[in-house]
């Protein structure tokens, strides 16, 4: 207790002379400008030091606006890939679709197509092309009315006939196949024969029982009707060679199909 009581004098006079210090500066101040330097040296700190801490919420705001601005930018352009990506796929289809419009107007509007016969257009799946079948399957069957036998031509020329019916799909022989015959004639001169296929895509052949026989390189055979399941006048080949037989009496012309089954994408069904 006594201690704290000897205390309590000096910390009265110490608050005292503070006060009166501060009282005798105050005056002074007032009247004699004393302090000016130094208040005119704290404010300018005072200031720069404001100065400095609004540029840096300036800098700090205008960083943290530059990098949201990035990365909304970055956002639009993942978004804008996404949607040109989109786009550039419906692209796509629709030049697929027109080509596929292209193909099958020319398909519909050819000169082999102008006749009074019903037609259906049949897509094709696949064409299986080796030494021991040629082969294709076609999107159409029992659903669309095909019957076996029928003719299956393109813009072109002819291409086949229809060996097997299931309910959504149809199988072609093609005229290239070691198995299928068919009459034709010359374009030219309206000679007969019987057009048979070689096995390979390019390779039709027959054999006229004669060594004298009016044809030529690149004439054109079509054919004939007399079998009674091709309608007559379709182009099915073109004469590529001629070659004479003396033992057989006979001349073996060699002919190159009219359609090219590498861009065969879509046939003709010819109803009878």
């Amino acid at each position: 207790m006594s201690g704290s009581i000897n205390k309590s004098p000096y910390l009265e006079l110490r608050l005292f002379i503070a006060i009166l210090m501060s009282v005798v500066i105050l005056i002074s101040d007032g009247k004699f400008n004393l302090f000016s330097t130094i208040k005119n040296y704290i404010e300018n700190s005072v200031c720069w030091l404001c100065h400095y801490c609004d540029r840096s919420y300036y800098i700090f705001n205008h960083v943290s606006n530059v990098i949201i601005g990035y990365k909304k930018l970055v956002s639009e352009n993942d978004e804008l890939r996404k949607e040109l990506f989109y786009k550039n796929s419906e692209l796509l289809l629709m030049n697929q679709y027109r080509q596929e419009n292209i193909k099958l107007h020319s398909l519909l509007n050819s000169p082999i197509c102008n006749n009074n016969d019903p037609k259906l257009i049949a897509k094709i799946f696949f064409i299986r092309s080796n030494p021991y079948e040629q082969h294709a399957l076609i999107n159409q069957g029992i659903n669309s009315n095909i019957y076996i036998g029928q003719p299956v031509i393109a813009d072109s020329g002819v291409v086949g006939q229809v060996i097997s019916v299931n309910q959504f799909s149809s199988r072609v022989l093609l005229i290239s196949d070691f198995k299928h015959a068919l009459s034709v004639k010359l374009k030219r001169n309206n000679i007969r024969m019987i057009l048979m296929g070689g096995g390979y895509s390019s390779e039709l052949y027959a054999e006229y029982p004669s060594n004298f026989i009016d044809v030529s390189v690149d004439d054109i055979l079509l054919t004939s009707g007399l079998d009674g399941r091709f309608p007559e006048g379709y182009p099915v080949a073109k004469v590529s060679n001629i070659e004479i037989n003396s033992e057989k009496d006979c001349t073996i012309i060699q002919a190159r199909p009219i359609v090219n089954w590498k861009d065969l994408n879509y046939v003709i069904l010819v109803f009878k």
